[in-house]
């Protein structure tokens, strides 16, 4: 798996050193490098279509991209074919990576790289996106919206199928961040000595580190979760969004001003966390977590983790 990442991360850096100074072209060209490589197809099996291997595998793949600074729809490619082979629909436009997922939120229906696709899937059903309305985040990602509301608080597999990868998103844009910014500190001399040896410097190297690893448990827990988990795999969404935060501000001050300079690569990471983690927001995860523990008694509350107070959300 490590050489398909690797793969992965040489072919879309390749996209991004092609269209530097156009991101609308940049995100056309991911969008279609990684539909044509079928990297989706991970976490597939094979007699659906799919490379085979499981979600741990693609959850891989999508940390490295990610790690690297890089912007790709993996999340949004596979969570729409797994949601066109549960439903039971002929999954070829999601092969060819024209199908991807509709993401609820409030009175709109979110469709991440909409623009670039034939339809998104939503709770079993297909939504056209020959309407949307268009929009970017702070990654210059298209994030396009349908109006109208959905969707009952069932937990949707095909939501949280994307969530636990969008998580691992999450994770491998803070690792890429929290290693960057200690490499810098280790290099970067002030009064003749490295900035890591400053105890102040040294403590918010520490907490981004720190963050990271969290991230990274929160993800691990969501990976072994049931497809229908109302509260880890949001909980683990919630607990990377949140990280991604920490992680970017504590980078960004150990930088100074030269961390949001295109030359130092920093800031393609940091926008990237910013950007993740409002979508959603670690805010509208927790209310449906609380929502779901209050439900469900109890054991769920143990799922969710001392970090959320599930008493006060939703």
């Amino acid at each position: 798996m490590r050489a398909v990442a690797e793969a992965a991360v040489q072919v879309l850096s390749a996209q991004v050193a092609a269209y530097r100074d156009d991101p609308a072209a940049e995100m056309a060209a991911m969008w279609r490098t990684t539909g044509e490589q079928g990297w989706h197809l991970l976490a597939v099996p094979e007699t659906a279509g799919g490379m085979g291997g499981d979600l741990a595998d693609l959850a891989a793949v999508v940390r490295a991209v990610s790690a690297a600074g890089l912007s790709a729809p993996l999340p949004e490619l596979h969570a729409g074919l797994f949601g066109m082979l549960a439903a039971g629909l002929d999954p070829a436009a999601a092969l060819d990576g024209r199908i991807g997922v509709a993401l609820p939120r409030g009175a709109e229906i979110a469709v991440p790289w909409g623009r670039h696709l034939d339809a998104a899937v939503l709770a079993g059903t297909t939504l056209p996106c020959a309407d949307l309305r268009p929009a970017v985040n702070l990654a210059h990602e298209p994030v396009d919206t349908l109006a109208g509301a959905a969707a009952g608080t069932t937990p949707d597999p095909v939501v949280n199928r994307w969530r636990i990868l969008h998580a691992a998103r999450l994770v491998g844009a803070a690792e890429g961040a929290a290693r960057r910014t200690a490499a810098y500190a280790a290099t970067r001399e002030q009064f003749g000595r490295p900035i890591a040896r400053f105890q102040a410097v040294a403590a918010l190297v520490a907490e981004a580190h720190a963050q990271a690893v969290l991230a990274a448990a929160a993800l691990d827990a969501a990976l072994v979760a049931a497809d229908d988990d109302p509260v880890t795999v949001p909980a683990g969404l919630a607990t990377a969004a949140r990280a991604a935060g920490v992680v970017a501000r504590c980078a960004h001050q150990v930088h100074g001003a030269i961390g949001v300079t295109r030359e130092l690569g920093l800031e393609r990471l940091t926008r990237r966390l910013w950007a993740w983690r409002d979508l959603p927001t670690e805010h509208e995860l927790e209310a449906g977590i609380g929502r779901a523990v209050r439900a469900g008694g109890e054991p769920l509350a143990w799922s969710a983790g001392p970090e959320f107070d599930v008493g006060s959300s939703g």
